[in-house]
């Protein structure tokens, strides 16, 4: 996907009402963000971007501070807060300004407004939807940016930072996961269906067991036939949400020229217990799959990309071991009667090895 090339005029057209717009964005931002106690003056900031990976979320931190309003300071384990320790902040003078949304999508992350619409045609085709649910339920953000989205917060917290001096000199990502998920779920709702259907057409017995087995397998068959679109859906939003950071001139900002790490995918269903016998039938194939089609388009856009998937998911007699070790997949506690999981995050250790990886692929 050739992005840059005479991509402006094609968007002139587009864009007229995006930089209006985001001088509300602007507003909006707010001067606030988290200095982590920096022992000397802020010169440069640190911009995350992504879902609840880079927010720091585990079920069990949720259920275990629901009562107390779900403080962001109850979050800082993720791999976003181990690289701003690699950056030393309290030395170098750096910031960081956390946008990371629990439950966002490659949709939400655009949003649906004036800059969602502007990056609607041609070469990224992006669609949107109301961004970051998570905070219209109430629930607190480390870096609060009101009812806009990530991208056109971002767009905004780098021309807001490059004038007060403290420029934003790193930025990393991490989006998709939630588009999977819920892809999944709208096949094994559809399959679940389709058994139904069979019941009550007499084309299939009504047996638990049997009706179970053809529901996986209908899953599984509409799984594998909806990933090439899938992935190419949000390989179309991430690269649109990159350009428009990196084109921000264009969308009422200013250009950032900096660097842009952009976490890939390990797979949660992959074999937790048992060797080669994966939670999700192929999810190992359909990550690699997803994975080598993002380092090979992303990178076109200036990107560096950082893969944890043959840590996480070594796909030998080590994966269930892992897995059980960096993910909560196997957590089966509760907390006042809520379950802690099974659940996809990354346990503390599983953050710190994809910030160790991403430090080793990107720096």
């Amino acid at each position: 996907m050739s992005a840059k090339n005479g991509l402006t005029s094609a968007l002139r057209s587009r864009i007229r009402l995006v930089g209006c717009c985001l001088a509300v964005v602007f507003a909006l931002s707010g001067l606030a963000a988290s200095s982590a106690g920096a022992a000397v003056p802020v010169t440069s900031s640190y911009l995350a971007l992504g879902d609840s990976l880079a927010f720091g979320y585990s079920q069990q931190l949720f259920n275990e501070n629901e009562k107390l309003g779900e403080p962001p300071t109850a979050f800082e384990h993720g791999y976003v807060n181990f690289y701003f320790n690699h950056l030393k902040p309290k030395t170098n003078g750096v910031q960081l300004q956390n946008n990371g949304c629990p439950g966002e999508t490659t949709d939400s992350m655009l949003g649906n407004g004036p800059l969602q619409a502007a990056l609607s045609g041609p070469p990224f085709e992006a669609t949107g939807e109301s961004p970051c649910a998570y905070h219209k339920l109430g629930l607190p953000l480390h870096h609060e940016y009101g009812g806009v989205s990530q991208v056109e917060n971002a767009i905004a917290t780098i021309a807001i930072d490059a004038s007060q001096g403290k420029p934003v000199e790193h930025v990393t990502m991490n989006i998709g996961a939630n588009d999977e998920l819920h892809a999944i779920k709208k096949c094994e709702e559809k399959a679940g269906q389709e058994v139904k259907e069979k019941i009550e057409k007499a084309e299939l017995p009504f047996e638990e067991p049997l009706d179970k087995e053809t529901g996986e397998k209908l899953a599984k068959e509409c799984i594998i036939g909806s990933a090439p679109a899938l992935f190419a859906h949000i390989i179309k939003n991430a690269s649109a949400a990159i350009f428009a950071i990196r084109e921000g001139q264009l969308f009422g900002g200013v250009k950032y020229a900096g660097p842009i790490n952009f976490e890939l995918s390990y797979d949660p269903y992959g074999a937790v217990f048992v060797i080669h016998q994966e939670l999700l039938p192929l999810s190992n194939v359909l990550t690699n799959q997803l994975n080598n089609a993002e380092a090979t388009e992303l990178p076109k856009l200036g990107v560096c990309t950082s893969n944890p998937h043959p840590y996480f998911n070594p796909e030998n007699k080590l994966e269930p071991e892992r897995l059980q070790k960096l993910t909560n997949m196997a957590n089966f506690t509760e907390f006042e009667g809520k379950k802690n999981g099974p659940d996809i995050h990354p346990t503390p250790e599983g953050y710190l090895r994809m910030e160790i990886k991403m430090v080793k692929d990107c720096g």
